[in-house]
């Protein structure tokens, strides 16, 4: 029986054009959210710059959890590979946001903190995608990348006006640098490596709830 239109591969280029489409929007709803924090009252902005950077730490401490086991879970070698390598590099991240919590001072103990239900969902949706369709996490990192690229430099912006000292946002400046190139490479390589239409379709469809749930975690995110 013939493949339906369901069952057709994308091409690369219709991945990375479809991919993009997802993330830009994405990235737009998560930089309004985290922008509308920022501004609601009160105004201080060190404590609210605080809380976000926890929950980045949180957030990139259990991403890198669930990439790993992915990898591990991986039929394709090369899809393996690829998950290894943003493992360690979320690995990276996660300590970049503990150096800013750190120079904030917040050297001792971070302060508990209660997660909000988008981040309790995303952490929820990862850990069954690690388990259940590991390649799908490739649409979880390419989320995470074009959100954290896009969103750096506006927040810095913000926060030049606040009280937060310029070297507190080592985590925005590199991921504002870094993250859209690794974005396009892996693009790229997720376009070329993975072709089975189901696959495709997982990482559409981890790339749009990743970047929902990323956007309603931000919008709820409490001041510490």
């Amino acid at each position: 029986m013939p493949n339906g239109p369901k069952n057709k591969p994308r091409t690369p280029m219709e991945m990375i054009e479809t991919l993009q489409s997802r993330i830009a929007a994405g990235a737009r709803s998560y930089r309004m959210a985290t922008v509308r924090y920022l501004m609601r009252p009160p105004l201080s902005l060190r404590p609210k710059y605080a809380a976000f950077l926890l929950d980045l730490a949180n957030q990139s401490d259990h991403t890198a959890e669930v990439l790993g086991r992915a990898a591990e879970r991986a039929t394709d070698e090369q899809i393996a590979a690829v998950l290894r390598h943003h493992h360690r590099e979320e690995r990276n991240r996660f300590q970049l946001a503990l150096q800013d919590l750190r120079r904030l001072g917040y050297a001792d103990q971070l302060p508990d903190r209660q997660m909000t239900t988008g981040d309790a969902a995303l952490r929820a949706y990862c850990t069954t995608l690690s388990y259940e369709r590991p390649t799908a996490m490739l649409g979880v990192v390419l989320m995470i990348l074009g959100v954290a690229g896009d969103v750096g430099s506006t927040i810095i912006r913000l926060l030049g006006v606040g009280s937060v000292p310029r070297e507190a946002m080592r985590w925005l400046q590199v991921r504002t640098e870094e993250d859209p190139k690794a974005l396009r490479e892996l693009l790229q390589q997720l376009a070329e490596l993975v072709r089975d239409p189901a696959d495709q379709a997982a990482i559409l469809e981890a790339a749009e709830v990743t970047g929902e749930l990323l956007a309603l975690g931000a919008a709820a995110r409490p001041s510490l």
